[in-house]
């Protein structure tokens, strides 16, 4: 019993880009997510815009379109919609988007995810990664530093990882270069 306490308490920690991309707003994939939630850094700030209806300064943003703004604008305009937002607000802890270190702990680093990690979602791994200056990548290659293998990893990736002499850590390995541990 304690331990589905205990996760179901970890899946009310969330990190802003994943609740975002939890809504299901149409047009809005994870990597529109990840923009907004650098552009409005907190949920606050979200729901604030949400009240000013100012749309048209979201084709500002880099990467968004007017397809996505105008999907935006039809979920914010929707009174459902926001009173769900209200709600979510106050049974999740939703983190705010940090500012990506230039100097952090995995500076000038590359990598890749393979395999299913545990208790952590793909996302969330490459978000840790680029909060510590690292950088995730989707092809094995000569400028590939470190491939994480979970469970079950693509024996073809890290046969690949092999043959080009790319570290090969495990989640615990990689967690303890960002100083975390499990």
């Amino acid at each position: 019993m304690g331990n589905l306490k205990y996760s179901i308490e970890q899946r009310k920690n969330i990190s802003f880009e994943r609740f975002i991309y939890s809504l299901g707003i149409r047009h809005i994939g994870l990597e529109n997510a990840k923009i907004l939630s650098k552009y409005f850094k907190t949920i606050d700030n979200f729901l604030s815009f949400s009240a000013k209806k100012e749309f048209d300064d979201l084709l500002n943003i880099d990467g968004i379109g007017e397809t996505q703004v105008n999907s935006i604008k039809k979920f914010f305009l929707n009174k459902t919609n926001l009173n769900i937002l209200i709600q979510l607000k106050k049974v999740l802890l939703v983190k705010n988007t940090s500012l990506v270190k230039k100097d952090g702990l995995l500076k000038n680093k590359t990598f890749m995810l393979t395999g299913k990690l545990d208790g952590i979602s793909r996302a969330e791994a490459k978000s840790l990664i680029e909060e510590s200056s690292g950088v995730t990548i989707s092809n094995i290659s000569k400028k590939l530093n470190f491939l994480i293998i979970g469970d079950k990893p693509t024996k073809r990736k890290v046969q690949m990882a092999k043959e080009l002499k790319v570290k090969i850590i495990n989640q615990t390995e990689w967690l303890k270069m960002l100083n975390k541990t499990r």
